[in-house]
């Protein structure tokens, strides 16, 4: 019994490493289409925020399921995201290479509005995983919570600056293998550690609600709008 005993820590260990290697995977396969990267994230960042409050379960299981309930609502909120992200990084390309000075101010514009950009799209799909909207409004709702939290918000943007640090100063083979091994699921656990601290008094006000929930997992029982 004490040897059993000592070795369920270690497989638990292991069987929750490989876990999250196959979700790793499942999660850039279901991302190979491009326009399913907004559901992608939605469902990922729902797995990974029901790790971070200790309900664990089966995680690939888990994501499919998130990944078809939130397929429309993603897709959406991602083709509203994606061409504005696409122009600027464009226009991130192509000032800098100007070399005057009204370029690089007008680089410093783009860098700070990339930086809202950024931050509205953590939001959205983190509220798509987690709350019932409509496309537009899940935008809308991202960015008034990041200024309502402006603590957290700062922790994700030092999360998404120690991931291109490590991206820019190591080598690209280790990049590449620790992206691809368990890097995304472990970023979306980080966020989703502080959405959960974010999240949680809007959770409790909609569980108190019967008429007006919109927390995920009552979805198929009532509907509701956003209450952010």
């Amino acid at each position: 019994m004490m040897k059993t005993w000592r070795l369920n820590p270690v497989i638990d260990f292991i069987n929750t490493i490989c876990n999250y290697i196959v979700l790793n995977m499942v999660f850039l396969i279901t991302c190979l289409p491009v326009f399913t990267i907004g559901a992608a994230a939605a469902a990922l960042d729902y797995v990974s925020l029901r790790e971070a409050r200790g309900e664990y379960g089966y995680l690939v299981r888990t994501y499919f399921r998130e990944l078809k309930r939130s397929f429309k609502t993603g897709t959406a909120a991602f083709l509203i995201l994606f061409p504005i992200g696409g122009i600027l990084v464009f226009n991130l390309l192509f000032w800098p290479a100007q070399g005057n000075s009204f370029s690089f101010a007008v680089t410093g514009i783009l860098i700070l509005v990339s930086v809202v950009w950024l931050v509205i799209f953590h939001y959205t799909f983190a509220l798509i995983g987690r709350f019932v909207n409509t496309p537009l409004q899940s935008v809308k709702n991202a960015w008034g919570l990041a200024l309502r939290n402006l603590k957290g918000t700062l922790l994700l943007l030092a999360i998404d600056v120690c991931a291109a640090c490590f991206c820019l100063f190591l080598p690209l083979s280790k990049v590449i293998m620790a992206m691809c091994g368990f890097g995304f699921v472990f970023l979306a656990y980080c966020r989703c550690r502080i959405f959960r601290k974010i999240f949680t008094p809007y959770e409790e006000q909609d569980r108190g609600s019967k008429k007006q929930s919109i927390l995920r997992e009552h979805a198929d029982m009532m509907t509701g709008t956003s209450q952010y």
